[in-house]
């Protein structure tokens, strides 16, 4: 019996002694970011605390479409362009011959090039951005002066209407290619007796 008391007197003993370590190591001290430098070891000890943990920036990720403002710096071909921040742009719902490739027509593809060019390039114009295609290039629709740039492209016969990927337009389902009430144009560049064609070199070119 006498040694069963020992053994408990000794147990408490060194539970006690365990304790008051522990109270002495913390000490109740905590720096502000809740952490205290152990005395047995020397090495730093943080605890759980709300105030050590580091804000972490919540950026929310979005699809919307933006309606914005760009500067054009110049167009490759009739339906693509660069603005001065580096932005490439495919313009939407429609397509232009093509300059190189086994498709490629030379001179209607630089006909269109030009016309664009003259009317976009170094020029403030709104862009609805719709999407990204399979080359990472912006895909939207391009305004000017309140004039759709697509639309335009099409009426003087520098563009069709690509019908495979023209859904995201709504004007494409109907357009009857004739915006002379919106845009002023000489007699020629007017002309509509061939739905799609191009000017280039004094000739007219249907495509």
């Amino acid at each position: 019996m006498v040694n069963l008391k020992s053994l408990i007197i000794v147990f408490f003993g060194f539970l006690g002694l365990s304790v008051y370590s522990k109270v002495d190591a913390h000490n109740g001290r905590l720096a502000s970011d809740g952490c205290h430098n152990q005395k047995a070891t020397g090495e730093r000890h943080c605890h759980d605390n709300p105030a050590s943990e580091s804000k972490k920036k919540i950026i929310k990720k979005t699809n919307k479409i933006n309606n914005d403002v760009v500067v054009i710096d110049s167009c490759y071909d009739g339906d693509t362009c660069k603005t001065t921040s580096g932005e490439k742009i495919r313009l939407a719902c429609i397509d232009t011959p093509e300059l190189r490739g086994p498709r490629a027509d030379l001179e209607p593809a630089k006909a269109a090039r030009d016309f664009l060019n003259s009317y976009v390039a170094g020029e403030e114009v709104s862009i609805r951005r719709i999407t990204k295609d399979r080359y990472e290039r912006t895909v939207a629709e391009l305004a000017k002066d309140g004039l759709n740039i697509q639309k335009l492209m099409v009426s003087k016969g520098y563009a069709k209407i690509y019908k495979k990927y023209a859904d995201p337009c709504p004007w494409a389902s109907n357009f009857s290619g004739n915006i002379s009430a919106d845009v002023e144009s000489s007699p020629i560049e007017n002309s509509l007796s061939c739905p799609n064609f191009v000017l280039a070199g004094g000739k007219k070119y249907c495509i």
